[in-house]
């Protein structure tokens, strides 16, 4: 991964935005088309971000693509679902998707920057991060301590990789790779919150 852009991380962080945290170069947080959040575009934006990465699967958000054409920030929408059409739609931006991860300073959210990211970010480590040698993402949502499993992501990881043997005429990786990567992915929501709160401090910059 080669982020060539530079954030100001402790600055967004210090804004309170709900469940606000580092994301390889990058952020994710509630998403910025809540109103409750108007005060922070200026602030965004002055720190680095270039691009908001949306994950909702009910359409384009125009609130949140003509904010964005207001303060001068990239509007990226890559739906995340385990819905036939939407995975196939995740196969299609994959590429770009990643692109503009590995640019970083984006800010990636679902509704509530909780579920679907953790989906987006581990397809993004399964099917491309891992082969370039990068951490697999910290779950924020689909933690086993606030009574969650990995099912979810497990459902779309497979989905994904199903359609993209389905496009390209072989599979992506060797299916015991994809099962070994699936099982790093269910470690991480193992992870306590007092363990990932030590992750924050040290992304700060």
């Amino acid at each position: 991964m080669c982020n060539d852009r530079i954030m100001d991380i402790n600055r967004i962080l210090n804004l309170n935005i709900p469940d606000i945290h580092p994301a390889y170069g990058g952020v994710r947080g509630k998403t910025m088309s809540s109103r409750s959040q108007v005060y922070a575009w200026p602030v965004i934006k002055e720190a680095g971000v270039y691009t908001i990465i949306d994950l909702r699967n009910d359409g384009i958000n125009l609130r949140m693509q003509n904010l964005c054409k207001e303060y001068g920030i990239e509007y990226f929408y890559y739906p995340v679902d385990n819905r036939a059409d939407v995975v196939e739609s995740m196969v299609a931006l994959f590429p770009e998707f990643c692109e503009r991860i590995d640019r970083g300073g984006f800010y990636i959210a679902c509704a509530m920057g909780l579920h679907r990211t953790d989906i987006a970010l581990s397809t993004y480590w399964v099917f491309y991060g891992a082969d370039k040698g990068i951490e697999p993402p910290t779950l924020r949502g689909y933690l086993r301590e606030s009574g969650h499993d990995t099912s979810k992501i497990l459902r779309v990881l497979n989905a994904f990789y199903d359609k993209l043997t389905e496009r390209d005429g072989k599979e992506p990786m060797p299916i015991e790779e994809f099962k070994r990567r699936k099982q790093v992915i269910n470690e991480q929501c193992k992870l306590s919150t007092s363990l990932i709160g030590l992750e924050r401090q040290d992304n700060k910059v």
